[in-house]
């Protein structure tokens, strides 16, 4: 099966971490690691590549154990700050020992910027702590992030170079010690610029309030000369034009001598009326049209000054700027794989939902558990099996060249006499062919209680350790195959990997208690879907019922979508139905020497 992009450098990076010691497995759940075991959450590739480099970076790089305690009983603001600088550390520090591996920095960060573009701002230390990351991982050379700037044009000058300095402090830390000190004087730097920032605001706050004082003293005191000034202007004006009016009307209206009385009379009431009246309405008119341009005037000059009073002059969404963000408030936890975890659950898992947990790993060597109890082994192998297994193997999974019209063709043979002559006649060793083997084949034995100990032939683990073995033997020897041999019950031993060229003579019996099948097959998987070959088979051995039925179905599913081919082999007479196995064809086995016919059909049918 062709693997995509993602794939094959989930492949690449996990076969550079196992040449190292550490153990990648793929199942459900979340993403975690233990310091020598890595577990990716079934997702899409995408997902998984930007998991696995998140966690082998923390696995290679972090000291939990030098900070675990202070991580626990410090607040979440310095934890945040601790995982955003430790992040930015790490990730330098795998790019640097993996140079490949920035290219799948660059094409996982699309995450990342999907999960901060989305995100809301809230005014808390977790706006900055996304810019400091943000700038680490540009100053890492992941230029993939650049699109999530765009959400902080909030940011000023003099933030923008505190987070670039502690990022750039971030990537030449030594250890995870140093990086606590340099997320403690972040915090400490944060928390002064802000204070000397307010400080500097509510000085510009105070200036503008006297100003704004002053002018309108100066503007009532104007409104109130102008008043007066008007007021007194037209009494004067109307008395004088009212007295001489009046005083001609009147002179020529009487014919008698009362003439210069009655103009005195009328001249002084006329213009005692009139200076009142033009006042009055004259000191209400001004009054109006000031108050109006005061209006005007002082709604243009808060507008101004509200534009211009911004903390940051850029303010996005709610977040109000640097200045009334909440240092000490944070409410997400900024570790990047607990953020992609978060992602990974916003997405359709429909299809990975019955995919089973991890299963646990026996913590022990295989010479450890030897040197223990070096009477508990394998059986001695059947050589005769060995090569009757092999062969039945051989003739359907390995490629077999033909000259026919100049193209390469897959060989028809008789399995039958394949396996006659490994078991003794010589009239069938006379079929020759060349071939070559592109395949990879993972054996998983069940070691459960019900399983027993294999002391003789009447025990289960008897007649399927020798399967196992025989299966593993046999096809290590020819050229292009490998093979990987594990127990498993309710935790997982593996025996011989997929790099060791050669299985051990002897090998270690641990009875592992109950029979997590699925989790064992996705465990089994693990390795094989790294694997380069162009054909991947698991061979379980069996006697029986797993403990969750559904977990193998969920195996089943996702081992199939990626080209794995399961071959179960019952030990003893078993209903299907209720192994997990029920739509698959199984080769069900009471002696070893039955193996190489039933494995002949069980592969003619499936492969």
């Amino acid at each position: 099966m062709k693997r995509n992009t993602e794939q094959a450098s989930f492949s690449m990076l996990s076969n550079a971490l196992t040449r190292k010691g550490v153990n990648v497995t793929i199942a459900g759940g979340s993403s975690y690691t233990n310091g020598k075991r890595i577990v990716i959450g079934v997702g899409p590739w995408d997902q998984m590549v930007c998991s696995l480099l998140h966690e082998s970076a923390h696995l290679n790089h972090t000291n939990f154990s030098a900070i675990g305690n202070v991580m626990q009983q410090t607040s979440t603001a310095l934890k945040n700050a601790i995982n955003v600088l430790e992040d930015i550390r790490i990730d330098l520090r795998n790019i640097r020992e993996f140079p490949g591996a920035i290219q799948s920095y660059q094409s996982s960060r699309r995450i990342l910027v999907d999960i901060i573009t989305k995100r809301e701002f809230t005014n808390c230390l977790d706006d900055i702590l996304y810019y400091v990351l943000l700038v680490g991982n540009l100053e890492n050379g992941i230029t993939a992030i650049k699109p999530a700037l765009a959400g902080f044009d909030w940011v000023t000058l003099e933030l923008d170079k505190l987070c670039l300095k502690y990022a750039q402090l971030a990537q030449t830390a030594k250890d995870t010690l140093e990086v606590r000190e340099l997320a403690e004087n972040l915090l400490l730097e944060l928390a002064a610029m802000q204070q000397a920032n307010q400080q500097e605001a509510e000085g510009e706050a105070e200036a503008e309030g006297e100003a704004e004082g002053e002018a309108e003293g100066e503007a009532e005191g104007e409104a109130e000369g102008e008043a007066e000034g008007d007021a007194e202007g037209d009494a004067e004006g109307d008395a004088e034009g009212d007295a001489e009016g009046d005083a001609e009307g009147d002179a020529e209206g009487d014919a008698e001598g009362d003439a210069e009385g009655d103009a005195e009379g009328d001249a002084e009431g006329d213009a005692e009326g009139d200076a009142e009246g033009d006042a009055e309405g004259d000191a209400e008119g001004d009054a109006e049209g000031d108050a109006e341009g005061d209006a005007e005037g002082d709604a243009e000059g808060d507008a101004e000054g509200k534009s211009n009073g911004n903390t940051s002059g850029k303010a996005l969404s709610n977040s109000k700027g640097f200045n009334e963000i909440d240092l000490e408030q944070s409410f997400e936890d900024l570790d990047v794989g607990k953020l992609l975890e978060a992602h990974r659950y916003q997405q359709d898992m429909s299809n990975y939902s019955r995919v089973p947990e991890p299963i646990k790993v026996v913590p022990y060597t295989v010479q450890e558990l030897l040197r223990g109890n070096p009477s508990n082994v394998f059986p001695a192998a059947n050589l005769q099996v060995n090569g009757a297994v092999a062969n039945a193997v051989k003739v359907m999974f390995r490629q077999r060249n033909m000259k026919l019209s100049g193209v390469t063709q897959f060989g028809e043979l008789d399995e039958d006499r394949l396996v006659d002559a490994f078991l003794g006649n010589p009239g069938a060793k006379n079929i020759r062919r060349d071939i070559a083997a592109n395949l990879s084949v993972g054996v998983l034995l069940d070691a459960s209680g019900s399983m027993g100990y294999p002391w003789d032939d009447t025990y289960r683990s008897y007649v399927a350790t020798k399967a196992a073995m025989a299966m593993t033997q046999a096809l290590e020897k020819q050229s292009g195959v490998l093979t990987s041999l594990s127990l498993f019950g309710d935790f997982y031993l593996e025996l011989k990997g997929f790099a060791l060229k050669k299985t051990p003579s002897v090998l270690p019996y641990v009875e592992l208690g109950g029979t997590s099948t699925g989790s064992a097959m996705m465990e089994m998987g693990s390795k094989l879907i790294l694997q380069s070959s162009q054909k991947k088979v698991m061979f379980v051995i069996t006697d029986g019922q797993p403990d969750v039925p559904q977990e193998v179905v969920g195996s089943l599913d996702w081992l199939a979508q990626h080209g794995v081919v399961v071959l179960p082999v019952i030990i003893g007479q078993v209903d299907v139905r209720f192994t997990g196995f029920k739509d698959l064809k199984v080769a069900c086995i009471d002696h070893v020497n039955e193996l190489p016919k039933q494995l002949m059909q069980l592969l003619k049918q499936h492969i």
